[in-house]
């Protein structure tokens, strides 16, 4: 199992990266509940430990589907999705930061994520411990719920059992959050993490597919395009950040190891359908890549990746003069160098909104 110390990157480091943080500010936690309702299928991901207790998390972790009862179908619980990943070059940290817990949930096909750390000191004579959860949306990566229970150990009693009361009381009160129809054929279909799993052993991280999600999810939601134009929810929210001038990285895209040829374009398709549901804005291409000794091979690397990724969105129908595109080499890289993971991270394509163009298509 990877440790935390050596986790260099999320699983957005790689081709299936997602644009940081959501450009619309969050609503308030504890959203209504009539808001919430689309949640059906849920991810819990392992929980941090920043904790001085090394089994806190842990115990937290297996607290949060033990009480789960009737809503066990929804649920992928951490046993699951670790074995997903298990003996592949992408084996899952301990504790899944959140960048990496909102990943995980789009490319299994989640509809939202429970995520979160237990914080604090627990061996002392005054112990001061919290369980924190979170309630995220997937795709639009909406922040549902947030969810804070302080671990007060009563008389006598060991704080690790504290830690699991605590967590189980904050995991109930986010369940609440769960509801709407399962889907015809259940949550978390096995063939679809079965086909992650083999992708995942064979080819690395750069080439992990995306499993399909419902559109509908985030429709009449702020800062989301109705379901009908876009024919995904990806496209849904990448034509709103294009509107909205706010640069993202294009995930779903992979290169050969370090070259230009596209490996995984799945994220152009996604790129110029987006395109086609804001016609009136124009986009730079920018690549970037791993950084080497040689500065000047980086930049024509990167710059012959941008342009190989225009080159397909023109193929895809994108007006020619809608795009532009620049290496940007070594710079900025999201994560080390030093691992699989950070390195391919770094080789990405990002997608910059520029001013409107002079007639609307």
């Amino acid at each position: 199992m990877t440790s935390p110390s050596r986790l260099l990157a999320p699983l957005s480091s790689l081709a299936l990266l997602a644009a940081g943080a959501a450009a619309a500010a969050p609503p308030a936690p504890g959203a209504a509940a009539g808001e919430t309702r689309a949640v059906r299928c849920l991810l819990v991901a392992p929980l941090e430990n920043a904790s001085d207790l090394p089994e806190a998390a842990a115990t937290a972790s297996q607290a949060l589907v033990s009480f789960a009862g009737g809503a066990r179908e929804r649920l992928l619980s951490e046993s699951e999705l670790r074995s997903v990943f298990e003996g592949t070059a992408l084996e899952l940290p301990e504790g899944v930061p959140p960048s990496l817990a909102v990943e995980l949930a789009e490319l299994l096909g989640a509809d939202a994520v429970l995520y979160g750390a237990v914080e604090g000191r627990g061996q002392s004579l005054r112990p001061s411990l919290a369980v924190t959860l979170r309630l995220s949306l997937s795709g639009s990566r909406e922040l549902l719920h947030v969810v804070t229970a302080a671990v007060i150990p009563a008389e006598g009693e060991r704080p690790l059992v504290a830690v699991r009361r605590a967590a189980a009381a904050a995991g109930r009160e986010a369940m609440a959050f769960l509801g709407g129809p399962l889907p015809p054929n259940g949550c978390f279909d096995p063939e679809w993490l079965g086909r992650v799993r083999r992708v995942a052993r064979s080819a690395g991280p750069a080439a992990l597919p995306r499993a399909p999600h419902d559109a509908s999810l985030g429709a009449g939601r702020p800062g989301v395009l109705p379901a009908a134009a876009p024919a995904t929810a990806r496209q849904a929210e990448w034509a709103w950040r294009l509107g909205a001038r706010d640069r993202f990285v294009v995930n779903g895209v992979a290169f050969d190891g370090r070259t230009e040829r596209l490996a995984v374009e799945a994220g152009l398709e996604d790129l110029a359908g987006a395109l086609r549901a804001a016609p009136a804005v124009r986009i730079r291409l920018e690549g970037f890549v791993d950084a080497s000794a040689r500065e000047d091979l980086d930049f024509r690397l990167s710059l012959a990746m941008a342009q190989a990724a225009g080159e397909r969105l023109v193929e895809l129908g994108v007006p020619r003069e809608r795009l532009s595109w620049t290496g940007r080499g070594g710079d900025a890289p999201l994560a080390p160098n030093t691992s699989t993971w950070g390195r391919a991270g770094n080789r990405r394509i990002e997608a910059v909104p520029l001013a409107e163009t002079a007639a609307h298509p």
